[in-house]
């Protein structure tokens, strides 16, 4: 990290540590704010982010504003910090809020039980808390146009790794507010146009009509038994036309589970197709059961 820009050494010997080197840091009253205001600003005191190639800098403007958004629209805080680090390698931004959270300010919203269930809602896309103003796809979206997402926010952090094409959800200690961390290389392929792309129908209609779910991020463990495991999992998935449900890392589900997706839900909503993939030979043997009974 030394190497990279992104650490600097203080002090010598027993006194000496290592310090973060951001390239921007500041406060912001959220009262009154604007996102894009704000960025304007970063790039203006960062001048390297204008030397970054188009789509990079393009992916950072989008998560940015997104986030910043968040925090300003959402999270009933009073000020958001921002920070940026510029490395050799690697361009990384955080923004941390005081407000109530974001899995609370969405789990109170929807009704739902807890945290986890919240983060669920969010992995689908269009969760929002205003339906009036906004579509709910910014952090869909900016956690997978990075190359690595982290939003932690009461006793949960989620981090999504679109390097190793990998999630992890974990616990941590108990925060106000909520922290969004986003990571991209500089030398970055990924266009964030092909990053929405992957979730419209019709090319000709740029519209988040298909999403992609992790199965696997429903349940502590590897098997799916019961139907309402499986209603929870199908909860607003009508809301698009095509759903992709990511089996990977799931080993068995049950007659029960697959019965109540892929024919139960299929058959009241045959406006939205499911798409199972990454499934391992056992949970496609009891899908495509499931299949041949409703036929």
């Amino acid at each position: 990290m030394v190497d990279a820009g992104e650490l600097f050494l203080r002090g010598a010997g027993r006194g000496a540590h290592y310090v973060v080197a951001t390239a921007f840091a500041r406060t912001y009253p959220t009262a009154s704010l604007e996102e894009d205001a704000v960025w304007r600003e970063v790039v203006a005191a960062t001048p390297e982010l204008e030397a970054l190639p188009a789509n990079v800098r393009s992916i950072l403007g989008y998560a940015f504003t997104e986030m910043m958004n968040n925090a300003i629209d959402h999270s009933r805080g009073e000020n958001a910090d921002v920070r940026f680090w510029i490395g050799r390698e690697m361009i990384a931004f955080e923004i941390l809020d005081d407000g109530i959270g974001a899995f609370r300010s969405v789990r109170e919203r929807m009704g739902l039980p807890d945290d986890l269930a919240a983060l669920q809602e969010i992995e689908k896309g269009k969760a929002t808390t205003a339906p009036d103003r906004h579509t709910g796809e910014g952090i869909f979206f900016a956690s997978r146009a990075v190359d690595l997402f982290l939003l932690e926010s009461g006793e949960l952090r989620w981090t999504v790794d679109n390097l190793r094409d990998d999630i992890a959800v974990g616990d941590v200690e108990a925060r106000q507010g909520t922290r969004v961390r986003c990571e991209i290389s500089r030398n970055s392929e990924r266009v964030l146009s092909k990053v929405f792309g992957r979730y419209t129908v019709d090319a000709d209609v740029p519209a988040f009509r298909r999403t992609s779910v992790r199965v696997r991020l429903f349940e502590v463990g590897e098997r799916f038994v019961s139907r309402s495991e499986a209603k929870r999992l199908a909860n607003r998935l009508e809301g698009f036309e095509e759903v992709e449900l990511d089996f990977d890392g799931v080993q068995e589900v049950g007659q029960g589970f697959a019965d109540e997706l892929f024919r139960v839900w299929a058959r009241d909503h045959p406006g939205t197709r499911l798409l199972p993939i990454n499934a391992p030979p056992a949970v496609r043997w009891m899908i495509s059961r499931v299949d041949r009974d409703s036929g």
